[in-house]
């Protein structure tokens, strides 16, 4: 995958198509498949760097989410959009690699001294090309309780429907009306909390 096909953005196409292109690619066609990753790649591409913060880091994101999709396209139900529900697989991925990445921390902060480790492999210069606006919002969202963060995410960050996230997530409408609103409480108070202290 190069950054050139990255950058096309590829036709205008109606969710009915998709719809049934997956279908396809559940009776095991995979040049199905393959065109439906062409049509989401850009806009999934997106998702990942903005989860990950990282170019290189956003890569692999993308092609372990690719790859889980294909692996279980059979359990999608089409209750969600094929988008929503492709998201719904790589938040979990990353995740799942902040939890092992926390779970190292004691390695990288016992290194010896002056070895200056970068938890996530970032290069300053790719660090600070990051805004710090977004930063901020992935540092806060990083830090929600995961299923009110699952529930932020696909609602603001993929702009899947209520209905949709309940379908993805396999609860209630009221129960996911509940994590939003307790995410963005969360949200809005962890993100005043890191501004007063940038400011004190």
């Amino acid at each position: 995958m190069t950054r050139d096909s990255q950058a096309a953005e590829p036709a205008e196409i109606s969710e009915e198509e998709i719809s049934a292109l997956v279908r396809q690619a559940q009776g095991d066609d995979p040049e199905a498949f393959a065109q439906v990753l062409r049509i989401v790649q850009t806009k999934l591409h997106r998702q990942a760097l903005f989860l990950s913060g990282d170019e290189h880091q956003a890569l692999d994101l993308l092609q372990e989410t690719m790859i889980e999709t294909w692996k279980h396209i059979q359990r999608y139900d089409g209750r969600a959009r094929f988008f929503a529900w492709m998201c719904s697989i790589m938040v979990h991925r990353h995740y799942d690699w902040l939890r092992r990445l926390r779970a190292r921390a004691f390695t990288v902060f016992s290194a010896a001294p002056g070895e200056n480790v970068a938890a996530d492999g970032a290069t300053p210069s790719e660090s600070a090309a990051e805004s710090d606006e977004g930063k901020v919002m992935r540092e806060c969202l990083d830090q929600l309780p995961a299923k009110q963060r699952t529930a932020v995410y696909l609602r603001f960050y993929t702009g899947e429907s209520l209905e949709g996230i309940a379908a993805l997530v396999g609860c209630s409408l009221g129960t996911v009306k509940s994590r939003l609103f307790q995410g963005l409480s969360h949200l809005a108070q962890m993100k005043k909390l890191k501004e007063l202290r940038k400011d004190a």
